[in-house]
């Protein structure tokens, strides 16, 4: 029999993710825990007796940890479903944000993660069990895992690499948690240690989603791998954007104190140049979502669709360009991605001068126009 050192990796790591875990808590509470379940005979143990109760104690409690780390994947399917994509579409439908707090946990643990794997492995997932009907039959994740198991074991198997490292990390998290909510009772633990516990429990929880992360878009990416090089599999082409658009952005306002000021950011290959932030409208998305995504990108600018201003049409080297431009009302600030260009934020009319093309001047008067009413009170309230 071949040996597989990334399968016995695999194999030891799940291993560790119970015994260890189970190993840590039983130590810290076997001064407890052990004559309650032994009585007089817990004083007895000594040596070979004591080593097998200890890791007989062990295996047991990591099982019941592992099992109770189960809920902690309803923690993560929370934070993952308010990733970056999901912002977005927030924004664009529902004029909203999430709090502060957990768009900056978000953006710590997730990065920039936008789903698009999971999408592209969701739609050959479908069109891969369509005929039998079994689209519900088990999850994105779990299909990509049996489809590797048949035709990658190595992507497999580093798959389950991360897998097991996520799980490790989660049972770790539990014992941390059960050791915080006990620690009243323990009074030979020192209080000072409480902050070191609770951020070994915040830095277990990040590595345990990073982990599960990496482990998820692994198998995106494997199949999307197999499934671009066997060409058996054609998915349907996007619907192209409406009115023959290419490309999305908006005229941004806020109130400061009583003025109403309008963001501008520079051109991307001229430092000299302001324009309004735009982009390219992505496969499969819609224009508002475009305009919220870009703005955010380009400046680190939140902002929420207020009305439709109009479409820009020109030629850049040959090719056909139309924007379709948005007035957005700023509802906070966010994380952009191009730090290289710089953005600021001035009243009406000096905007209008610091803008060199004639059609971003005529989008500044028009958004302009347009403020006075509903839009002016909500940009006061906001």
């Amino acid at each position: 029999m071949e040996f597989e050192p990334e399968k016995f990796f695999v194999g030891l790591m799940d291993f560790f993710s119970i015994l260890l875990p189970g190993a840590l808590l039983t130590f810290l509470f076997m001064g407890q825990a052990g004559p309650l379940a032994l009585g007089a005979d817990y004083g007895k143990l000594a040596g070979a007796q004591g080593w097998t109760a200890f890791l007989f104690a062990s295996y047991l409690v990591g099982h019941l940890i592992f099992l109770l780390g189960s809920w902690l994947d309803i923690l993560y399917d929370w934070v993952r479903n308010h990733t970056l994509n999901n912002q977005i579409a927030l924004v664009a439908r529902r004029k909203r944000l999430p709090s502060w707090l957990l768009r900056t946990i978000v953006w710590v643990v997730f990065k920039r993660e936008r789903s698009l794997a999971v999408t592209t492995a969701s739609e050959i997932k479908k069109h891969a069990v369509e005929a039998l009907r079994a689209k519900d039959a088990m999850n994105t994740f779990q299909w990509c895992k049996a489809l590797l198991n048949i035709e990658s074991s190595a992507s497999l198997a580093l798959v389950q690499r991360f897998e097991a490292d996520s799980k490790f990390f989660r049972c770790l998290s539990v014992v941390i948690i059960l050791v915080l909510v006990t620690w009243p009772l323990q009074h030979r633990w020192p209080s000072s240690l409480l902050p070191v516990a609770f951020v070994l429990l915040l830095l277990s929880l990040w590595r345990y989603m990073d982990q599960r992360l990496k482990s998820t878009n692994q198998a995106y990416w494997a199949v999307i791998a197999l499934t671009a090089k066997d060409g058996k599999i054609q998915l349907a082409s996007a619907e192209l954007p409406p009115d023959n658009l290419t490309h999305a952005g908006g005229v941004v306002v806020r109130m400061r104190g009583s003025e109403t000021q309008y963001l501008l950011v520079e051109a991307t290959n001229d430092p000299d140049q302001w324009v309004l932030p735009k982009g390219h409208i992505e496969e499969r998305e819609d224009p508002t979502m475009t305009a919220v995504r870009e703005v955010h990108e380009e400046a680190g600018v939140w902002g929420c669709i207020e009305d439709h201003l109009h479409d820009v049409s020109y030629s850049v080297k040959g090719k056909s360009v139309c924007v379709r431009f948005y007035l957005m009302r700023a509802l906070g600030r966010g994380f952009r991605e191009d730090f290289g260009r710089e953005h600021v934020w001035l009243p009406l009319q000096k905007a209008i001068d610091k803008a060199r093309h004639e059609e971003t001047r005529k989008l500044l008067k028009s958004a302009g126009a347009k403020l006075p009413g509903g839009l002016a009170r909500r940009l006061t309230e906001s």
